[in-house]
């Protein structure tokens, strides 16, 4: 019984032409494939003053520009932290070089009359 239903409802499945739309017009015109995406109406402001003022954010562009601040303030504050991580190994690298090469100094010192120089 619910195979022949099945067969009925796949049987009256259709698709419109709107939904098969030819976009290689608005692809081959370096546009986007949304006309609503972007343009003058979309990215302009909502309206303009005539003495020339600046026109206040909107809510979403004013929230979405805080958080570009922090997201730069936490960058700057990140990369600080790396480049005095990275000093800081270079430090101790070359502290324990110095130390291995200060006990091989100590090591490796000619014992005997070499150490004695006829002058």
């Amino acid at each position: 019984m619910l195979g022949i239903n099945l067969v009925r409802s796949i049987r009256s499945f259709s698709t419109s032409n709107s939904l098969r739309l030819d976009m290689s017009w608005r692809s081959s015109k370096k546009l986007p494939l949304n006309p609503m995406d972007r343009g003058i109406l979309t990215d302009g402001a909502d309206y303009i003053f005539l003495d020339g003022r600046p026109t206040p954010f909107g809510m979403k562009q004013k929230r979405k520009l805080l958080l570009q601040r922090e997201y730069a303030k936490k960058i700057v504050e990140l990369s600080e932290s790396l480049d005095i991580a990275k000093e800081r190994y270079s430090k101790k690298v070359g502290e324990t070089e110095e130390q291995l090469k200060h006990v091989l100094e100590r090591k490796l010192k000619p014992k005997g009359n070499k150490n004695i120089r006829d002058t």
